[in-house]
């Protein structure tokens, strides 16, 4: 560190701050597999938040429109206001979540959802909020927020395991011994304290923001010195030429991947292979994002032709883990270790290329400036949006993924007399 001449402390700072940005979305999602036993929506709970989220990107839209209306407002008064309404939309649902409203003769978890948007707006927002702001600074440190913004998903990931998300049911006696009672183990923890963890990192990464937007002691990090200098240069630039479109539709292609297709169909790919290949195959995807950030502080960015290379290798493994989810429930080498062990490899490969690829072309992207910065998160987003759109189709209304198996309790009567105890629980296919 002190031989790249990087200041340690910014570089801390720059991760807090980076923290903040998806915390609520990812903790969100995380909590799903709890929610969706007590909310009214029942197993439909995560289409409404993907829906929630992808709402998100009205945030997108409303900084376009306010820079045109206000246009003398700074990107760090938009910043603090987007971490400010992370943080309160955090420890609000932590204690709302439970409450619903009848809309149209149904119950439905309004506050959450609400609140599940206001949480969106800070991710979705920040891939042209929160990157243009870091021009100010030496390129070095974009990686370092890179890095802190993978680990608003890795974070939550640990702690949600800790919690002991997604305990596999077990079968047990009724009291009067006539029925199995599928009982899903408690969690170490609840909702509301999970939830207002992450809005205290939300405040960690507010205060971090604030130190490094009001401190001097930055001062030599800066590139305010040439600012007048790269504005010329981001006025030359066309977004229209040839690299830069190409650019834009790779930015738009990697996160239709990674926060489209792959998020859709992991369980498809992995659950048939058990519990715990699916729970390491998950955390292996999201700790590969901050990994790999943080292996490109040292790491010299690759030239084109490497990185075509690199995605042209990782087709294999992305290829292998659709055909699992598409041969879901029985995919190949599904009861073997082999089986186990290269799905969880493919997923950890398919997840750091794709992971590298995307800090490729954010830093590339900052060579055009604030401009150019804010273009490729917008195209990125978009691509989100008709990734997830087009799966959660793909996933919810045609029949090319089957769900795996989940475990069912019949009545023990009918089966084994009045002899509950003597029956070993079996698994059956949902139809």
């Amino acid at each position: 560190m002190v031989k790249l001449k990087r200041c340690i402390l910014l570089d801390l700072a720059v991760a807090a701050f980076g923290l903040g940005s998806w915390l609520g979305v990812n903790g969100t999602f995380l909590q799903a597999p709890l929610l969706l036993r007590r909310q009214p929506e029942g197993w439909a709970l995560p289409s409404w938040i993907t829906l929630a989220v992808q709402l998100g990107n009205l945030g997108i839209a409303a900084h376009a429109l306010s820079r045109r209306l206000l246009p003398r407002t700074s990107d760090a008064a938009h910043i603090y206001c987007l971490l400010a309404t992370g943080a309160a939309a955090l420890f609000l649902n932590a204690f709302l979540h439970p409450e619903t409203v009848s809309l149209a003769g149904a119950d439905r978890s309004l506050a959450f959802l609400a609140l599940t948007f206001c949480s969106a707006l800070v991710g979705c927002t920040s891939s042209v909020l929160f990157y243009p702001y870091l021009r100010y600074f030496r390129e070095e440190y974009l990686v370092t927020y890179l890095v802190g913004e993978g680990m608003s998903g890795l974070l939550p990931s640990i702690l949600a395991l800790i919690q002991g998300v997604g305990g596999e049911p077990e079968c047990v006696p009724s009291p009067d011994g006539s029925m199995w009672t599928a009982v899903h183990p408690l969690p170490l923890f609840d909702t509301d304290v999970f939830l207002s963890i992450l809005g205290g990192l939300s405040i960690v990464s507010l205060l971090s923001f604030t130190y490094i937007h009001n401190t001097s002691q930055f001062d030599s990090e800066r590139k305010l010195p040439t600012e007048s200098k790269e504005q010329r240069q981001e006025a030359r630039v066309c977004l229209l030429e040839q690299s830069w479109v190409c650019l834009l539709a790779a930015s738009a292609a990697l996160n239709c991947i990674n926060n489209g297709v792959l998020n859709a169909v992991q369980s498809y790919s992995c659950m048939p292979y058990g519990a715990a290949t699916y729970h390491l195959a998950a955390t292996l995807k999201v700790v590969a994002d901050p990994a790999i950030c943080l292996a490109a502080v040292w790491i010299a960015p690759l030239s084109v032709r490497a990185l075509v290379a690199l995605l042209a290798a990782a087709t294999g493994p992305l290829a292998y883990m659709l055909a699992t989810a598409l041969l879901s429930p029985t995919p190949p080498l599904q009861d073997q270790v082999a089986g186990r062990a290269l799905i969880v490899s493919s997923w950890l490969a398919g997840a750091a290329a794709l992971a590298y690829a995307r800090l490729w072309v954010a830093l590339r992207a900052r060579r055009g400036g604030a401009r150019a910065m804010r273009a490729c998160g917008a195209f990125g987003q978009l691509g989100s949006i008709l990734g997830t759109l087009t799966m959660f189709l793909l996933v919810n209304f045609t029949r090319l993924f089957t769900q795996a198996p989940t475990a069912a309790c019949p009545p023990a009567h009918t089966l084994y007399g009045d002899a509950p105890h003597a029956y070993t629980p079996t698994i059956l296919v949902e139809v």
